[in-house]
């Protein structure tokens, strides 16, 4: 696994996803494959694990406290987010996912999904000045926010205050046809990390139509969709950390492939 030197720490250059966890018949999280994936992430070198207040309607944050429990808490680092339309409260939102992850701090928040229509609600909320008091507590480590809207409501949250990280959206579909680029090169000209979620834009990269694979195998017949893949992200080495989500991961394929 490569590593990447963020801040005063390293962080594997692929991240976990728990968004879409391993389900059983009855929708419950299948706690025995996932601790399985877990298990070969963490094997694998992986130190970055990513859930959110409302993946799995809040069994996400339990799943990933319970299978990481076993291993000691330095050996990796946790991302949480915020997410005002769940539970406007922070305090008792924050509480909340420190009981489900078993943890007495968490090493990456983020403000969940600012886009256009919602940042005045954040703005609002105090979670800005809330959560930046917790970091000088040292209850959080490092504080971001993830991103879906447009590059002006990116410009408005970055000129709020300073940021350790920023979560947006990357992969060449994204970059080529979306604001990506834009996105990108706002936080590379203010030298603010960026983490990447959606690498492969929910799935579409890895399952290309007949005739787009056709044109890459053309241009390169040696590389696999996830060869080219890797080698559009070793383009933008300021990106510091791709996350994938468990059940796009192919545990046993990619990570061989990605970032070894």
């Amino acid at each position: 696994m490569e590593y990447k030197v963020f801040k005063d720490i390293k962080l594997s250059r692929l991240g976990m996803g728990n968004m879409r966890l391993p389900m059983l018949e009855d929708k419950s999280i299948d706690y025995v494959t996932g601790q399985r994936m877990i298990d070969d992430c963490m094997e694998a070198g992986i130190n970055y694990y990513d859930t959110a207040f409302i993946y799995h309607n809040g069994e996400s944050e339990v799943f990933l406290g319970k299978a990481l429990s076993k291993y000691p808490r330095e050996s990796y680092y946790l991302a949480d987010k915020f997410k005002y339309s769940a539970e406007p409260d922070c305090a008792k939102q924050f509480n909340k996912q420190l009981e489900r992850l078993n943890t007495d701090y968490i090493d990456f928040y983020l403000i969940h999904g600012i886009a256009d229509n919602n940042i005045d609600n954040y703005i609002k909320s105090g979670c800005f000045e809330y959560f930046s008091d917790l970091k000088e507590k040292g209850i959080i480590k490092y504080l971001g926010f993830s991103f879906h809207g447009t590059p002006a409501v990116l410009k408005r949250a970055l000129d709020m205050r300073e940021w350790d990280f920023v979560q947006i959206q990357f992969n060449y579909y994204d970059y080529y046809h979306g604001s990506a680029k834009d996105q990108y090169n706002m936080l590379k000209e203010k030298n603010i990390p960026i983490m990447v979620m959606e690498p492969v834009h929910g799935g579409m990269l890895a399952n290309l139509t007949e005739e787009t694979g056709a044109l890459l195998k053309q241009y390169d017949g040696t590389r696999g969709k996830t060869n080219y893949l890797k080698w559009f992200f070793y383009l933008y080495y300021p990106l510091h950390l791709i996350i994938i989500g468990i059940l796009r991961l192919s545990i046993y394929g990619n990570i061989p492939i990605l970032f070894n």
